[in-house]
C-alpha cells in the first residue's frame, strides 16, 4: 500500500495556480488580483487576494495544477474577510447550475483536482 500512494501525484493549495476575475466589461476595466488559493473542494475554493471582492458578486476562475486546467468557471463570492497583513480571504462558492459545470469533463476535473489535494494532505510528502 505505500508503494501505491508513493506513485500518486500529490499537490499542495500553493501549486494549484489561481487568475480571479470579474465577468464581462468589469474584468476588463480592472486589473486582476493576484490571488493564491487557500482551501479547495469540488463545490468550491477559499483564497487570498490583494483586492476585495463583495459578497454576492459574481467571478471568473481559472484553475491550474500541472495537467489539469479548468477555465472560465463561474462562481460567486460568499465570505469576505480582511486580513492583518493587509490581504482579504474569500470564499467562493461555484455556480452548479451554469451550463459549463455541468458537462461530465468539469465535473471529473474539479474532483481529480480535489482528490489530489486532499491527499496532499492527508498524507504529506517528507
Amino acid at each position: 500500500m505505500d508503494d501505491d500512494r508513493r506513485k500518486h501525484e500529490r499537490y499542495t493549495n500553493e501549486q494549484l495556480v489561481l487568475h480571479v476575475s470579474r465577468p464581462g466589461i468589469g474584468g476588463i476595466l480592472k486589473l486582476n488580483p493576484t490571488a493564491a488559493c487557500l482551501d479547495f473542494s469540488r463545490d468550491g475554493l477559499q483564497f487570498a487576494s490583494d483586492q476585495e471582492f463583495k459578497i454576492s458578486e459574481q467571478v471568473v476562475l481559472d484553475l491550474l495544477i500541472y495537467d489539469i486546467e479548468l477555465d472560465e468557471i463561474r462562481g460567486e463570492i460568499i465570505s469576505h474577510e480582511q486580513l492583518d497583513d493587509g490581504q482579504c480571504c474569500h470564499g467562493v462558492r461555484f455556480c452548479m447550475d451554469d451550463k459549463r459545470m455541468q458537462k461530465r469533463d468539469t465535473t471529473q476535473k474539479l474532483l481529480l483536482i480535489e482528490d489530489r489535494l486532499r491527499t496532499a494532505q492527508e498524507y504529506p510528502t517528507t
